[in-house]
């Protein structure tokens, strides 16, 4: 599996995005991406 550095420059985007999330952020992200190609299809 590769591994990538996701680089946020708004920290308040991120901590509200922290705030909400239920799992660790790498699990939130892969659901994230998940959601959004069933959407897209």
């Amino acid at each position: 599996m590769k591994k990538y550095l996701l680089l946020i420059e708004d920290e308040s985007l991120w901590q509200k995005f922290k705030a909400k999330i239920k799992n660790d952020i790498n699990t939130e992200i892969i659901d994230m991406i998940k959601k959004r190609i069933k959407e897209d299809r």
